[in-house]
């Protein structure tokens, strides 16, 4: 359960790609952006840049699930079913304004509907969609393909329209005992096939840090036995961020990975170029000094430990360079 704060400095506005931010104008405002995507709250405090954020939920949590139905799932997808309940407790927690869909498809229409707290008996219409093949062979196994073409398909006139909201933050989960066989797969002079569909995933989205990825699928580089190593789902997890489970494992008694990984918020774009050595993060009010690095391409802090999750009070302090 998140420990949702008010702070009397703040009043949460929205404006931001996917967590409402509110900004205060030093006095001497030069060269400090206007509020827009990624803008947080500055105020100088001597010398110093502070920017920070107090992370709400804009517009709720849009989430994608993919299930591989190929034979050998079977009871691993029964299992999926079975803790759908579990997952959105835990998302309940954060907001209840959820979207879910599942594909399972080429044509990456959602099997059930679109699922909301206001759905009747959403875990029972889960757990049969969950389980429900696209009736090709080997197309189920096209699990970037098919929820890129599902979030295209979210588009107006699209068998998805609705799925997307704006501002809310996206979330897409696959669940496999195989390696992604999507077009291009196996394509030996192309083994960043799968940047094709990520890239497809982030145009439906208006910034990159409204998209986590998340899967839970066969450990690289080995796999195990009776599931072979995730290729393709591995990479696009590693690129955009998220939870990756192993299907090895007790995977079901790791729900609460998923829950965070569609909560959570990584990266944190600074509002001036910072001297480096001068960076101080807190959250919540207490200091971090591990878990997190700068990146100069984006001039952003990105957590990866202990990763700031809705209900967050995020603070960076810095010189500004030059």
């Amino acid at each position: 359960m998140p420990a949702l704060r008010t702070f009397g400095l703040f009043t949460l506005l929205l404006g931001c790609s996917d967590y409402e931010l509110n900004r205060k104008v030093p006095d001497d405002p030069a060269g400090i952006p206007e509020p827009g995507f990624d803008t947080a709250n500055v105020t100088l405090v001597g010398d110093l840049i502070v920017d920070s954020w107090v992370l709400e939920p804009s517009d709720g949590i849009d989430i994608v699930v993919f299930g591989d139905t190929s034979g050998s799932m079977a009871d691993e997808l029964i299992t999926m079913g079975g803790k759908v309940t579990e997952f959105i407790n835990g998302l309940n927690a954060y907001t209840t304004a959820w979207q879910l869909i599942v594909v399972t498809g080429p044509t990456g229409c959602n099997v059930g509907g679109i699922l909301t707290n206001e759905t009747a008996d959403y875990a029972a219409t889960f757990a049969t969609a969950i389980t429900t093949p696209p009736g090709v062979d080997d197309e189920d196994e096209w699990g970037l393909y098919n929820v890129a073409t599902a979030l295209e398909a979210a588009a107006p006139g699209g068998c998805n329209e609705g799925f997307l909201r704006p501002l809310a933050p996206l979330h897409a989960i696959f669940i496999s005992d195989e390696d992604d066989n999507s077009p291009g797969y196996d394509d030996a002079t192309r083994d960043d096939y799968w940047q094709e569909y990520l890239n497809r995933m982030l145009e439906t989205k208006a910034s990159a840090d409204q998209l986590r990825m998340s899967a839970i699928t066969g450990p690289i580089p080995g796999g195990c036995v009776g599931a072979e190593p995730g290729w393709g789902y591995t990479e696009a997890v590693g690129a955009q961020g998220g939870a990756l489970l192993s299907i090895c494992e007790a995977w079901y008694e790791q729900i609460d990975m998923l829950v965070d990984a569609s909560v959570q918020r990584p990266n944190f774009p600074l509002s001036r170029p910072p001297l480096v050595d001068t960076l101080e993060v807190r959250v919540n009010d207490l200091p971090r000094t591990e878990g997190w690095r700068y990146l100069e391409e984006g001039q952003a802090v990105r957590f990866e430990a202990e990763i700031p999750v809705t209900g967050d009070l995020v603070e960076i302090s810095y010189l500004p360079a030059g």
